[in-house]
Protein backbone atom coordinates (compact mmCIF):
# COMPACT_ATOMS: atom_id res chain seq x y z
CA UNK A 1 0.00 0.00 0.00
CA UNK A 2 1.28 3.40 -0.98
CA UNK A 3 2.32 5.75 1.60
CA UNK A 4 0.41 8.60 2.64
CA UNK A 5 1.65 11.99 1.20
CA UNK A 6 2.21 14.18 3.97
CA UNK A 7 2.33 17.78 4.65
CA UNK A 8 6.59 18.23 5.27
CA UNK A 9 7.28 15.35 2.37
CA UNK A 10 8.56 16.83 -1.04
CA UNK A 11 6.10 17.47 -3.22
CA UNK A 12 5.39 14.73 -6.04
CA UNK A 13 5.30 17.37 -9.19
CA UNK A 14 9.09 18.19 -9.08
CA UNK A 15 8.75 21.90 -7.82
CA UNK A 16 11.18 20.98 -4.85
CA UNK A 17 9.11 22.59 -2.50
CA UNK A 18 7.17 20.55 0.85
CA UNK A 19 3.97 19.58 -0.35
CA UNK A 20 1.97 21.84 1.86
CA UNK A 21 4.07 24.71 0.41
CA UNK A 22 3.01 23.59 -3.26
CA UNK A 23 0.11 21.39 -4.81
CA UNK A 24 -1.12 21.00 -0.79
CA UNK A 25 -2.19 24.91 -1.66
CA UNK A 26 -3.07 24.64 -4.96
CA UNK A 27 -5.82 21.56 -3.72
CA UNK A 28 -7.35 23.77 -0.99
CA UNK A 29 -7.96 26.08 -3.98
CA UNK A 30 -9.72 23.69 -5.88
CA UNK A 31 -12.02 22.57 -3.29
CA UNK A 32 -12.36 25.96 -2.17
CA UNK A 33 -13.96 26.42 -5.85
CA UNK A 34 -15.15 23.62 -5.53
CA UNK A 35 -17.42 24.29 -2.94
CA UNK A 36 -18.71 27.62 -4.43
CA UNK A 37 -19.40 25.93 -7.45
CA UNK A 38 -22.04 23.93 -5.79
CA UNK A 39 -23.06 26.59 -2.94
CA UNK A 40 -24.40 28.07 -6.42
CA UNK A 41 -26.04 24.84 -7.07
CA UNK A 42 -27.54 24.72 -3.54
CA UNK A 43 -28.86 28.56 -3.37
CA UNK A 44 -30.48 28.10 -6.74
CA UNK A 45 -32.07 24.65 -5.62
CA UNK A 46 -33.37 26.54 -2.59
CA UNK A 47 -34.32 29.14 -4.55
CA UNK A 48 -36.94 28.10 -7.38
CA UNK A 49 -38.14 25.59 -4.70
CA UNK A 50 -39.37 28.61 -2.43
CA UNK A 51 -40.58 30.66 -5.32
CA UNK A 52 -42.19 27.87 -7.86
CA UNK A 53 -43.59 24.90 -5.64
CA UNK A 54 -46.88 24.76 -7.59
CA UNK A 55 -44.92 25.08 -10.97
CA UNK A 56 -42.42 21.95 -9.81
CA UNK A 57 -45.39 20.02 -7.96
CA UNK A 58 -46.94 19.82 -11.46
CA UNK A 59 -43.66 18.86 -13.23
CA UNK A 60 -42.99 16.51 -11.18
CA UNK A 61 -46.40 14.60 -11.78
CA UNK A 62 -45.94 15.09 -15.37
CA UNK A 63 -42.26 14.72 -15.93
CA UNK A 64 -40.45 12.99 -13.25
CA UNK A 65 -43.14 10.86 -12.40
CA UNK A 66 -44.43 10.47 -15.29
CA UNK A 67 -45.39 6.66 -15.99
CA UNK A 68 -44.42 5.91 -12.24
CA UNK A 69 -47.78 3.88 -11.06
CA UNK A 70 -49.08 4.63 -7.09
CA UNK A 71 -47.37 1.15 -5.81
CA UNK A 72 -44.31 2.38 -7.23
CA UNK A 73 -44.65 6.10 -6.00
CA UNK A 74 -45.40 4.97 -2.41
CA UNK A 75 -42.10 2.52 -2.51
CA UNK A 76 -40.42 5.81 -3.41
CA UNK A 77 -41.98 7.94 -0.16
CA UNK A 78 -40.79 5.36 2.39
CA UNK A 79 -37.40 4.91 0.61
CA UNK A 80 -34.33 4.95 3.38
CA UNK A 81 -33.95 8.58 4.19
CA UNK A 82 -30.46 8.63 2.74
CA UNK A 83 -31.71 7.58 -0.52
CA UNK A 84 -34.71 9.92 -0.31
CA UNK A 85 -32.00 12.62 0.02
CA UNK A 86 -30.10 11.68 -3.09
CA UNK A 87 -33.39 11.58 -4.92
CA UNK A 88 -34.47 15.13 -3.68
CA UNK A 89 -31.59 16.17 -5.11
CA UNK A 90 -31.32 14.33 -8.15
CA UNK A 91 -35.10 15.70 -8.84
CA UNK A 92 -34.14 19.29 -8.36
CA UNK A 93 -30.63 19.24 -10.45
CA UNK A 94 -32.94 17.62 -13.91
CA UNK A 95 -35.64 20.35 -13.42
CA UNK A 96 -32.72 22.99 -13.53
CA UNK A 97 -30.48 21.16 -16.54
CA UNK A 98 -34.09 20.31 -18.68
CA UNK A 99 -37.27 20.93 -17.00
CA UNK A 100 -39.57 23.33 -18.01
CA UNK A 101 -42.47 24.43 -16.26
CA UNK A 102 -44.94 24.35 -19.69
CA UNK A 103 -44.45 23.92 -23.70
CA UNK A 104 -43.50 27.34 -23.73
CA UNK A 105 -40.17 29.12 -23.58
CA UNK A 106 -37.59 31.72 -22.18
CA UNK A 107 -39.28 32.34 -18.51
CA UNK A 108 -41.02 29.07 -18.16
CA UNK A 109 -36.99 27.82 -18.07
CA UNK A 110 -36.23 26.94 -14.28
CA UNK A 111 -32.57 27.86 -15.46
CA UNK A 112 -33.54 31.31 -17.19
CA UNK A 113 -35.59 32.18 -13.87
CA UNK A 114 -32.96 31.08 -11.53
CA UNK A 115 -30.45 33.20 -13.97
CA UNK A 116 -32.67 36.55 -14.00
CA UNK A 117 -33.93 36.17 -10.30
CA UNK A 118 -32.08 39.41 -8.65
CA UNK A 119 -31.78 38.42 -5.37
CA UNK A 120 -29.95 35.39 -5.41
CA UNK A 121 -26.29 37.21 -5.49
CA UNK A 122 -24.50 34.48 -7.81
CA UNK A 123 -21.08 35.10 -8.46
CA UNK A 124 -20.27 34.64 -12.45
CA UNK A 125 -18.43 31.44 -11.84
CA UNK A 126 -22.01 29.97 -10.25
CA UNK A 127 -23.99 31.33 -13.17
CA UNK A 128 -21.48 30.02 -16.11
CA UNK A 129 -21.64 26.61 -13.96
CA UNK A 130 -25.13 26.79 -13.74
CA UNK A 131 -25.15 27.51 -17.60
CA UNK A 132 -22.97 24.71 -18.00
CA UNK A 133 -25.16 22.36 -16.30
CA UNK A 134 -27.99 22.51 -19.17
CA UNK A 135 -25.07 21.59 -21.61
CA UNK A 136 -23.99 18.61 -19.87
CA UNK A 137 -25.97 15.15 -21.10
CA UNK A 138 -26.62 12.78 -18.20
CA UNK A 139 -24.97 9.53 -18.78
CA UNK A 140 -24.16 5.89 -17.49
CA UNK A 141 -20.76 5.30 -16.55
CA UNK A 142 -18.58 2.62 -15.26
CA UNK A 143 -16.10 3.01 -12.39
CA UNK A 144 -13.12 1.49 -13.69
CA UNK A 145 -10.61 2.85 -10.68
CA UNK A 146 -11.11 4.28 -7.12
CA UNK A 147 -8.52 5.85 -4.60
CA UNK A 148 -10.85 6.29 -2.06
CA UNK A 149 -10.21 10.19 0.02
CA UNK A 150 -8.37 10.83 -3.37
CA UNK A 151 -9.96 10.37 -6.83
CA UNK A 152 -11.81 8.04 -9.06
CA UNK A 153 -11.76 7.08 -12.64
CA UNK A 154 -14.56 6.65 -14.87
CA UNK A 155 -15.65 5.28 -18.36
CA UNK A 156 -18.97 5.71 -20.25
CA UNK A 157 -20.80 2.96 -20.46
CA UNK A 158 -21.33 0.51 -22.43
CA UNK A 159 -18.19 2.38 -24.55
CA UNK A 160 -15.46 0.38 -22.92
CA UNK A 161 -12.68 1.56 -25.37
CA UNK A 162 -13.60 5.28 -24.24
CA UNK A 163 -11.34 7.26 -23.04
CA UNK A 164 -10.99 7.15 -18.71
CA UNK A 165 -11.99 10.30 -16.99
CA UNK A 166 -9.92 10.94 -13.88
CA UNK A 167 -12.28 12.85 -10.84
CA UNK A 168 -10.46 14.32 -8.31
CA UNK A 169 -12.40 14.39 -5.29
CA UNK A 170 -11.95 13.74 -1.91
CA UNK A 171 -15.05 13.30 -1.06
CA UNK A 172 -17.12 11.32 -3.63
CA UNK A 173 -14.27 9.04 -4.04
CA UNK A 174 -15.61 7.58 -1.12
CA UNK A 175 -18.67 6.92 -2.42
CA UNK A 176 -17.93 4.35 -5.11
CA UNK A 177 -16.40 1.01 -5.54
CA UNK A 178 -14.66 -0.40 -8.82
CA UNK A 179 -17.36 -1.82 -11.55
CA UNK A 180 -20.06 0.62 -9.86
CA UNK A 181 -22.50 1.90 -12.62
CA UNK A 182 -23.48 5.31 -12.24
CA UNK A 183 -25.24 7.88 -14.19
CA UNK A 184 -23.82 11.15 -13.44
CA UNK A 185 -23.57 14.75 -15.41
CA UNK A 186 -19.67 15.63 -15.76
CA UNK A 187 -19.17 19.54 -15.71
CA UNK A 188 -15.92 20.72 -16.90
CA UNK A 189 -13.97 22.86 -15.27
CA UNK A 190 -10.74 25.10 -15.47
CA UNK A 191 -8.39 22.20 -14.06
CA UNK A 192 -10.29 18.79 -15.28
CA UNK A 193 -13.64 17.02 -14.76
CA UNK A 194 -16.16 17.00 -11.86
CA UNK A 195 -19.40 15.71 -11.42
CA UNK A 196 -22.10 17.78 -11.06
CA UNK A 197 -23.90 16.59 -7.74
CA UNK A 198 -26.92 13.79 -9.13
CA UNK A 199 -25.88 10.16 -8.87
CA UNK A 200 -27.88 7.71 -10.20
CA UNK A 201 -26.39 4.23 -9.08
CA UNK A 202 -27.41 0.61 -11.08
CA UNK A 203 -26.94 -2.20 -9.49
CA UNK A 204 -25.11 -4.70 -11.91
CA UNK A 205 -28.02 -7.20 -12.03
CA UNK A 206 -30.16 -4.54 -13.63
CA UNK A 207 -27.54 -2.83 -16.24
CA UNK A 208 -28.12 -5.18 -18.85
CA UNK A 209 -31.88 -3.78 -18.95
CA UNK A 210 -31.44 -0.64 -18.53
CA UNK A 211 -28.57 -0.46 -21.39
CA UNK A 212 -31.21 -2.29 -23.98
CA UNK A 213 -33.67 0.80 -22.74
CA UNK A 214 -31.14 3.36 -23.66
CA UNK A 215 -30.44 1.69 -27.14
CA UNK A 216 -33.91 2.13 -27.83
CA UNK A 217 -34.58 5.74 -27.43
CA UNK A 218 -33.28 8.38 -29.05
CA UNK A 219 -30.32 10.88 -27.49
CA UNK A 220 -32.77 13.58 -26.58
CA UNK A 221 -34.83 11.09 -24.09
CA UNK A 222 -32.02 9.31 -22.69
CA UNK A 223 -31.51 11.02 -20.04
CA UNK A 224 -35.60 10.56 -18.26
CA UNK A 225 -35.28 6.98 -19.06
CA UNK A 226 -32.33 6.73 -16.82
CA UNK A 227 -34.38 8.71 -14.15
CA UNK A 228 -37.43 6.75 -14.15
CA UNK A 229 -35.24 3.38 -14.49
CA UNK A 230 -33.71 4.27 -11.61
CA UNK A 231 -36.39 5.40 -9.92
CA UNK A 232 -38.28 2.01 -10.43
CA UNK A 233 -35.31 0.78 -9.02
CA UNK A 234 -35.88 3.11 -5.82
CA UNK A 235 -39.59 2.10 -5.41
CA UNK A 236 -38.39 -1.61 -5.14
CA UNK A 237 -35.69 -1.13 -2.79
CA UNK A 238 -33.13 -2.21 -4.58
Amino acid sequence: MAQKLQRNDPCPCGSGKKYKKCCMLRQRDLDSERINRREGIRKSLGWISHHYREEIDRWVEDVWLAGINKKEREGIATADARIRGIHDMNLLEQLVAEGRFSNGEGEDRPLRLILEADDLGLDENQRDYLVQLAERSLCLYRVSDCQPGESFTLKTYPAEEAEPVVIVDRWGSRMFDIGDTVGLRLMKTEEDWETSGAIYHIPEAYVPELETELQETGPESRSMVLVHYWLRLVAAHV
